[in-house]
């Protein structure tokens, strides 16, 4: 066969030269059956090195899950770059790298028990044990081939086969992972004892067949249901086939790698110190009131806190403090203007194993952030910042005290964007005044989650919405995925009452799936910031007939299951969390807050959204959130042929505002 330039090898002829360069070694990649040393010839090796190099070192977690993905779903408030479809081709280098790598050594593990099978090399034993090896693969290739697929589009689904291969649209790529899975699943032996040697190949199911079997019908109902919006004939065959089988429901099952210290692929995906990994207003929004507990019984329970919180507890109908002249006019944020000073009465309890509350050092949540933060400031983690005067120096309203509060840092803060902000210390400056992660996300003392337990729930729940043939009903599995996420965070005390509950949140959903009534806004209490003068005016929860869900409603079926999926994937599964935002728009997000043209943002270069010339409060559209992430520049020019081709394919230019195929449009 003609040698193929090493450097051209691998994921698609030539792609990953320049983000190879800057996020990991070429030879990696290049790891060929035939050529390899002796220690890359087992199977097993193979796949713990694709397990190991899709789990992302600390240089492409920062670059990859923190900017983009974590942004993107507003799990954190980085919120001036992936939310706002900022880009850096360096990033995206790493996320194709990495993503690279990890399906190139799946596929050559692939690749070798076929050899050696086809050779006669294995005994009965290590026949079923390397089949296992390659099943197993399979489901896991699917897996990381799912992830590039979603952020980038198109895949050629011939890589790594020692010839250049073509990109396949995004459509034949599910195809694709739809039918492989249903393959490898059926085809894994399950009467196999497993080595304690041989289980550390696997850190995450230790090669256990029943638990890969699982997992493989799992994600096939979560592929299925990826194509709803497009192909709903497809989706629902293929979901119904998938609901027969064994799936993972167990929280026993939970699919995930334990994170560790060290620079290496296994250090935690959120660790970075310098990094704000503030909680977004979004994520506040939704977590704030829904489900009726009560913060002054759970707060100390849940985070081991001295704090004493009562004094800050506000009632649900007070919304803070307003600024009116801080904070830009185009934004359906529903809490716009309002600066919380204090907690709301009722907060979802995962907010308080997810999140810290400014300042209280004293709960088993307060993050190194905050400490780092100490050191740099000299001062308090949580330093006390102002509304600037017209001056840009005076402090005429004051300062205010972020110590428990429950703020997050608004999407797309940008002085450059909004000269507003200028002017508003506590909004820029969140990592002084909002809630951080949690330590506990932080420290590596967690599993980073690929696919949860609850996942597998509110898929069925949404199936049966829809009336699919789901084997249960759409209230026991939606009930079924909300306590599997409480279990997760020992919070089991809590959900029966919040279950129940039809308390709503600030984006007008409740908890109790029989509560389908749609909000009604309120007469709130409020407080002037400049006058300190106590008020009341309309709260307005978002309109949902200019919302981007095509059920234009808050509270309906569909927006429960998706708010508690959402809230259950917190904080790792922000690609999936991503992925139902574009497919359904739900949970409500507001759009980026802005005053002038987004300058550097896609949003901007593509000519989707412009704040200048275009109200969001006259209706969300697909082209006020990020759809994509770019491919990097090393794809053109490696391969300007097949670059052409995949961007065909995707229907668009190489930028982060084309909808992918299943998305909504």
């Amino acid at each position: 066969m003609k040698k193929i330039n090493k450097y051209l090898y691998g994921f698609l002829l030539g792609t990953m030269t320049v983000g190879l360069v800057a996020c990991d070694d070429f030879d990696e990649i290049n790891l060929s059956p035939s050529a390899a040393g002796a220690e890359s010839m087992r199977p097993d090796y193979l796949l713990a090195t694709s397990f190991q190099k899709a789990q992302q070192n600390p240089n492409d977690n920062e670059r990859v899950f923190v900017y983009n993905w974590a942004s993107i779903a507003r799990v954190i408030g980085e919120n001036t770059f992936g939310c706002a479809a900022r880009y850096s081709d360096e990033y995206n280098g790493c996320l194709y790298s990495f993503s690279s790598n990890s399906i190139s050594a799946a596929t050559n593990a692939i690749k070798l028990v076929d050899e050696n099978e086809a050779a006669g090399n294995y005994n009965e034993r290590e026949k079923k044990y390397n089949n296992n090896i390659r099943q197993i693969a399979r489901i896991w290739r699917c897996m990381v081939i799912a992830d590039f697929t979603d952020c980038f589009g198109p895949y050629p689904l011939n890589a790594f086969q020692g010839v250049n291969p073509t990109f396949n649209s995004v459509q034949e790529v599910y195809d694709f992972m739809l039918s492989e899975l249903k393959d490898a699943q059926s085809k894994l032996v399950m009467d196999i004892d497993i080595s304690e040697k041989e289980s550390k190949q696997d850190a995450a199911f230790k090669l256990n067949p029943t638990k890969w079997q699982k997992l493989a019908n799992s994600l096939r109902l979560r592929y299925a249901m990826r194509l709803s919006e497009v192909d709903a004939a497809k989706a629902k065959s293929e979901f119904e086939d998938a609901a027969r089988s064994a799936l993972l429901t167990d929280n026993a099952d939970l699919f995930g790698f334990q994170e560790y210290g060290g620079w290496s692929d296994w250090e935690g995906v959120y660790n970075r110190p310098w990094d704000d990994n503030v909680i977004s207003q979004s994520m506040v929004n939704i977590l704030t009131g829904i489900g009726g507990i009560k913060t002054a019984e759970s707060y100390n329970a849940i985070t081991e806190s001295t704090a004493d919180i009562t004094p800050y507890v506000k009632p649900m109908n007070y919304i803070g403090l307003e600024f009116k002249n801080h904070y830009p006019e185009n934004t359906d944020n529903p809490m716009n203007y309002q600066w919380l000073d204090g907690v709301p009465e009722s907060v979802d309890p995962r907010a308080f194993v997810l999140y810290n509350l400014p300042n209280d050092a004293t709960a088993n949540t307060y993050s190194d952030e905050a400490k780092q933060t100490v050191a740099e400031e000299g001062n308090s983690s949580y330093k006390e910042r102002g509304m600037l005067d017209t001056d840009g120096e005076t402090y005429t309203w004051g300062k205010i005290n972020a110590t428990l509060t429950f703020n997050g840092a608004l999407s797309g803060v940008r002085t450059a964007w909004s000269p507003t902000f200028k002017f508003n210390e506590v909004v820029v400056n969140s990592w002084n005044t909002c809630s951080f992660l949690s330590e506990k996300y932080r420290n590596n003392s967690k599993a980073r989650i690929w696919f949860g337990p609850w996942e597998t729930h509110f898929l069925l729940a949404e199936a049966a919405v829809r009336g699919w043939s789901a084997g249960t009903d759409a209230k026991t599995a939606y009930e079924a995925g909300v306590t599997s996420s409480f279990a997760y965070h020992g919070l089991e005390r809590y959900a029966s009452a919040y279950l129940a509950s039809e308390v709503y949140n600030r984006v007008g959903t409740s908890a109790s799936f029989d509560h389908t009534a749609e909000p009604v806004d309120f007469e709130a209490d409020y407080v002037d910031g400049y006058t300190k003068t106590a008020g009341k005016k309309m709260y307005h929860y978002p309109d949902a007939s200019k919302a981007l869900y095509k059920g234009h409603k808050l509270n309906d079926a569909l927006s429960k299951i998706i708010t508690q999926k959402y809230i259950a994937n917190t904080p790792y599964g922000v690609v999936e969390m991503w992925n139902d935002r574009r497919r359904l728009g739900l949970p409500f997000f507001e759009v980026p807050g802005a005053e002038t043209v987004l300058t550097g943002s896609d949003m901007d270069n593509a000519k989707t959204y412009d704040p200048v010339t275009q109200s969001c409060k006259n209706g969300q559209t697909w082209g006020m959130f990020t759809q994509r992430m770019r491919y990097p520049t090393s794809l053109e020019n490696a391969d300007v042929t097949e670059y052409n081709h995949a961007l065909q394919l995707l229907g668009g230019e190489n930028n982060m505002m084309v909808p992918l195929w299943w998305a909504i449009k």
